[in-house]
């Protein structure tokens, strides 16, 4: 179409204007137009959802005429044709049209298309309205803001999308829409908030609430207009009502934001005001915000909606009667029985599939369609790359609302060439997890983890996803009870065990037809393309035996040079090893090997190489640092060539700075390079991402200052290795915390290669973050390959150190024979070695398990045994050690005294030496000291400096027993809201550190006091 027929088309569609913020309403040219019947509305309204893409007329049939499920009446097509005639002739008069074409409701080769501006619609001008006022909230402009909502709101005239009510087609969108008018409602009371408005944000807010009774936004504009109001007494009773009405009947606790709101009340002292869309909204009934439902792409009708720039994170709350509140963070849990929405993201261009989606909504009872009855496990199956993860949550997207308790969705990897299948467990786990089932309230056994998740959605609608399944054993523990919920499952296995004994029903995904495989390269690279090149489209679609995961690749690489001739393209298809007809009929790895081998082929060679040694990552994900070092490349060019990689859809970037290869493409990758590069190279290259990550994780843990992790020869760097530049606790902490199982995973590659350098490295490392997080049994399994590597290669020394390691987590978690045995082999290698100050150690160590077992008057002689030979070698770090643990044990001894004596020689060596660590854990032990001598106040005082010391060092878990025995020494002075306060602070640190061990000695201490009530507040739930 030429540059100026397009021109005359759109000054046609600019004459016209379209309300469907209500009753459809069509005006051209300032005159109300009759869009004449049902059947002519609902068709309208289905174009103007398309937003300008071509609807194939099988879609509108079946549609349109959606009474009977499956297939659209005999007579459909040709009362669509007849309803196509009435609405062109209501939209372009006799005297409109040119020689009998039409210019408005056109007709293209894979169905009809509305070209009209998109700003024709009033739902477009709505969201951006509600665009700009979020701007100018952000900008802080108030008054602009109350008039930029009052235009938006006044756009409404109904329900959105009414004359399509109950219409599958419209049903997400009208909810979306619904949902940022909302948010709209809530932007407006919160400006009236910000202009000091307050009565008529009173007034606002309740009209909120009532609207919106268990939408938490609403509830929090409404305390904090009642405050400010200077009706303190009436916002406690408001929320204490809520909180009432959410524990009867639903068994729930306000989320956090309210807490904090309401703790901000008592204390006047208010919280940052969050800019609506952007604070968190936990609680029943609550939707994504205004953001999130924005971004969301309807692949079927082709709409895509702006998302509105996102403000600040946190609007000062100055208003306040008593002064200028402090800005906090907010805790961030969720809570039991929250709202999860896990579907990943919808394909934008997602066509086809009309037949398939209409059963599987029959089959899963969708509004407005008889269910089949007992169905509510379906198994989606078909060949690589036939589309079945895409159609199950393009599916999911499209009946989210009929689900109102939250979607669920998990990757139980059940056919990853590398990464294991996903554990039942596991994923009930996540699931759990995802309901706001906190940590400690899990149970271990994955059979009382399915009773308890099948119990959570027992009378609730909830959508699940598993995507690529294994067997039949691995889903079976995720599958719900009862027939309120519906569950996907994607496998390349048929399941037919989970058909025969739990009713599952099959949907087998076919090829999509001719025509549906032209409109999916049409969605991608535009019908103007295809219509210019008719016969090599319909080769392109041919070749790639209308693999929807052929075809995506092909289009990629068509759509980066969008002058490149697709004739081209179907001649280097048609000659590249045969053509793609190994793509039909085939389901193993390599079925597309073809369409991968020519993407490849396109690359540049370091993009080409990249790709290739990928495969020797473990996944599930890399960072451009990482494949910096694999490849050997500045991070610059690495960045690029990811970038190439992704592009060409060999890579995905799931979040922002991480890249993952598809399980296909990695078993792909892992051909490839057996091919291309010998074992010289591949050997280098996984040297090369094995020291980026020993020697960025060493680093990262000797940021903590311990004295745990020992002086390990680790030499320097591969010359082309850049580890991660870490500088702060938080930073190493946040690095380790994300990155451990992709160590986990290097540790096993180091195994196997007898890598000894790497997997000492290593195993150290992991060790030292998997002690800190109280892993304690992943920390003997990580350490255990090094211990093996010292024995390996006779280094005694190290083989001591490991034992002794080992040993002392064998005494944290009560096993008596395993840690005696490894701390006794300790100090006789160190003996044999004359090894003076790693005897020194090892005694400590022991000492350490016996007192642990009960044993403290052996724990005295072993300790000053470790004291001995610490002054005698005239390590004053190890010495001051000795004396610490030796005034903990004997304070436990009831010889406060003499423990006190220790402790104070113990911190002035520790302040000459400048370990502040170790000072911590003295000060720690000496506030238990001073409790026992009645020195309560001295007690106290040196307690908060040892959690202040901890908290500042990184080290979490000694935080929070320090914070626990300060709560102690507050129950002994009888103060019992002082120690309730400490607990129930370490208690939220050590959960929010997933800290499993301490958390449960800080809840008994609270269950003793009689704290039930303050032990459910924190942990968000209610046992």
């Amino acid at each position: 179409m030429s540059e100026a027929l397009v021109e005359s088309v759109m000054s046609v569609g600019r004459g016209f204007e379209f309300g469907l913020l209500g009753p459809l309403v069509v005006k051209r040219a300032g005159a109300v137009l009759d869009p004449g019947r049902r059947k002519q509305r609902l068709l309208l309204v289905r174009l103007l959802l398309a937003d300008g893409c071509a609807v194939a007329p099988e879609t509108l049939c079946e549609e349109l005429w959606s009474e009977q499920p499956g297939r659209a009446p005999g007579g459909a097509m040709a009362s669509l044709h007849a309803h196509i005639s009435k609405v062109r002739a209501v939209l372009e008069p006799q005297h409109q049209r040119v020689r009998g074409s039409f210019e408005v409701l056109v007709t293209e080769p894979t169905g009809y298309a509305l070209r009209v501006p998109a700003d024709s619609r009033d739902t477009t001008r709505f969201e951006r309205a509600a665009a700009q006022a979020h701007q100018l909230l952000d900008r802080g402009r108030p008054e602009d803001v109350l008039r930029e909502t009052q235009r938006a709101l006044g756009m409404w005239r109904g329900a959105a999308l009414a004359d399509a009510a109950h219409h599958l087609f419209a049903t997400h969108e009208a909810a979306r829409l619904e949902e940022l008018r909302q948010t709209v409602r809530e932007t407006r009371t919160t400006a009236l908030l910000l202009g000091g408005r307050i009565p008529e944000a009173v007034d606002a807010a309740q009209e909120l609430t009532r609207a919106h009774p268990l939408r938490e936004a609403g509830w929090a504009l409404l305390l904090r207009a009642l405050y400010l109001a200077g009706r303190h007494p009436e916002a406690l009773q408001r929320y204490a009502d809520l909180r009432w009405h959410l524990a009867d009947e639903l068994g729930l606790e306000p989320g956090p934001e309210l807490r904090a709101l309401h703790d901000g009340i008592l204390r006047h002292d208010l919280p940052p005001l969050p800019l609506p869309g952007t604070a968190v909204t936990a609680g029943v009934g609550a939707t994504s915000g205004s953001a999130a439902a924005l971004d969301d792409v309807s692949g079927d009708t082709g709409t895509c909606a702006a998302a509105p720039p996102s403000g600040a994170a946190a609007i000062a709350g100055d208003a306040s009667p008593v002064g200028d509140p402090q800005a906090r963070d907010g805790d961030g849990a969720g809570h039991p029985l929250v709202h999860p929405a896990q579907l990943p993201g919808d394909l934008s261009v997602f066509a086809g599939r009309a037949a398939e989606s209409a059963w599987l909504s029959a089959a899963s009872g969708a509004p407005g369609r008889p269910g089949l009855a007992g169905a509510p496990v379906v198994v989606i199956g078909g060949a690589p790359g036939v589309g079945k993860t895409t159609f199950a949550v393009h599916h999911a997207h499209q009946v989210a609302s009929s689900f109102p308790d939250g979607q669920l969705f998990v990757n139980l990897c059940g056919f990853h060439p590398h990464a294991p299948a996903v554990e039942p467990g596991d994923a009930l786990h996540g699931f759990l997890t995802a309901l706001g089932v906190p940590a400690q309230r899990i149970p271990e056994d994955t059979a009382d983890r399915g009773t308890l998740f099948r119990s959570l959605l027992a009378g609730r609608r909830v959508l699940l996803v598993l995507d690529n399944a294994r067997d039949e054993q691995q889903v079976r523990p995720l599958l719900p009870a009862g027939d309120g919920c519906l569950t996907l499952v994607t496998s390349r296995n048929r399941l037919p065990g989970l058909i025969a004994a739990d009713g599952a029903k099959p949907l087998t995904l076919a090829l999509p037809s001719e025509t549906e495989a032209h409109e999916t390269l049409a969605r991608r690279l535009g019908p103007e393309r295809l219509a210019a090149e008719p016969a090599a489209a319909a080769a392109i679609v041919r070749l790639c035996g209308r693999l929807p995961l052929a075809l995506a690749v092909v289009a990629a690489r068509a759509e980066l040079d969008p002058a490149f001739p697709l004739q081209v393209i179907a001649d280097d298809l048609r000659h590249a090893h045969g053509g793609l007809e190994a793509f039909t009929g085939f389901d193993t790895p390599t079925d597309v090997r073809s369409v991968f081998s020519w993407s490849y082929q396109s690359l540049d060679q370091p993009a080409a190489q990249l790709f290739r040694l990928l495969a020797l990552h473990p996944g599930p994900e890399i960072t451009a640092p990482a494949a910096a070092g694999l490849i050997g490349l500045p991070l610059p060019t690495t960045r690029r060539l990811l970038a190439v990689l992704t592009r060409s859809c060999l890579v995905e970037q799931p979040v922002p700075g991480r890249y993952t290869l598809h399980d296909l493409l990695r078993g792909y990758a892992t051909e490839l390079i057996q091919v291309h590069d010998d074992a010289g190279a591949r050997r280098s290259a996984t040297v090369r991402v094995l020291d980026h990550y020993m020697f960025t994780a060493y680093e990262a843990n000797r940021l903590f200052q311990q004295d745990s992790l020992p002086e390990l020869d680790l030499g320097s760097p591969n010359e082309d290795v850049t580890p991660e530049d870490l500088t702060t606790v938080e930073q190493a902490s946040r690095w380790l915390s994300t990155e451990h199982r992709v160590l986990a995973a290097l540790l096993h590659t180091a195994v196997g290669q007898n890598l000894d350098l790497h997997i000492t490295g290593l195993a150290w490392s992991l060790k030292e973050y998997l002690n800190r997080q109280e892993y304690w049994p992943e920390a003997i399994t990580a350490l255990t390959p090094a211990l093996k590597a010292a024995i390996r290669r006779g280094d005694r020394l190290e083989e001591g150190r490991c034992l002794r390691h080992i040993g002392s987590i064998h005494g944290y978690l009560g096993h008596r024979e395993e840690a005696l045995r490894h701390l006794n082999q300790a100090i006789a290698i160190f003996e044999e070695l004359g090894a003076v100050g790693e005897q020194a150690r090892a005694h400590y160590g022991m000492a350490c398990a016996l007192h642990l077992f009960g044993r403290t008057p052996e724990a005295v002689a072993s300790s000053e045994r470790g004291l001995t030979l610490s002054r005698a070698t005239g390590d004053e770090l190890w010495t001051a050690e000795c004396l610490v643990e030796l005034a903990w044990f004997h304070s436990n001894l009831g010889q406060a005294e003499k423990a006190l004596a220790f402790c104070q020689e113990a911190i002035a060596l520790f302040q000459r030496l400048d370990a502040p660590w170790q000072q911590a854990q003295a000060w720690d032990a000496q506030g238990h000291i001073l409790r026992q001598l009645g020195r309560n106040e001295d007690s106290v005082a040196t307690y908060r400096q040892a959690v202040e010391a901890f908290e500042e060092l990184g080290d979490q878990r000694n935080a929070v027993g320090a914070l626990m025995r300060l709560g102690d020494t507050r129950l002994a002075m009888g103060d019992r809201k002082a120690a309730r306060t400490a607990w129930v602070r370490a208690l939220a640190d050590a959960e929010r550190q997933a800290l499993v061990h301490s958390a449960q000695e800080v809840r008994e201490r609270l269950t003793a006091l009689g704290a039930e009530a303050e032990l459910g507040g924190v942990s968000h739930g209610r046992d």
